[in-house]
């Protein structure tokens, strides 16, 4: 792999042609905002109303956090667990290391090992699952819209945000960089 490489040109795997990495100005910079955004963009959709349904005039509103409490009250525990990591923690934790390991390249932060920070993204990587969630509630609206009056509230949208974003951070974050700016951080 090279050091450097160059402003939107890709490193491409000799034999099958796959793209490795792809080359961005200010990587750091576009991340650690990309981050942040995302952050917002989550603390946003966890701190407001999600769905609101309507139907034989009953009405009942729903957040993103009661998504996780309805199933376990519902005594679906180990349910409400994964979709709980899955979800939210394992997003959050990965925007949060990603960010502290930027920001280590910078100012030097010292009070976690950075090392560990990389392996505990390259191990929940596979297992946060945003995207997945925000399918699934889709098509579960698209079953539920003969049956209610729906209407999708700011956490909603804010989540519709999220879930792109986050893709997009980690196909922006290959292992190479991520290990580079981990090397960067020591």
């Amino acid at each position: 792999m090279p050091d450097k490489i160059e402003h939107r040109s890709n490193v491409v795997c000799p034999r099958c042609k796959h793209v490795i990495a792809v080359g961005h100005n200010n990587a750091k910079h576009y991340v650690l905002a990309l981050c942040v955004t995302a952050l917002i963009l989550l603390a946003v959709a966890c701190s407001f109303s999600f769905i609101s349904f309507a139907s034989n005039g009953q009405a009942r509103t729903i957040n993103l956090l009661q998504t996780f409490t309805e199933l376990y009250a519902q005594g679906y525990i180990f349910v409400s667990l994964l979709v709980f990591l899955f979800i939210l923690l394992l997003p959050l934790l990965y925007l949060l290391s990603l960010s502290y390991i930027i920001l280590s390249t910078r100012y030097r932060l010292g009070f976690l090992p950075v090392i560990g920070l990389g392996k505990v993204i390259s191990h929940i990587l596979p297992w946060s699952m945003a995207e997945v969630f925000l399918i699934g509630v889709l098509v579960a609206l698209i079953k539920i819209i003969s049956m209610a009056d729906i209407f999708l509230q700011a956490s909603f949208w804010a989540y519709v945000l999220f879930a792109p974003l986050f893709t997009h951070i980690v196909f922006i974050v290959d292992n190479h960089r991520l290990w580079r700016w981990v090397d960067d951080a020591k």
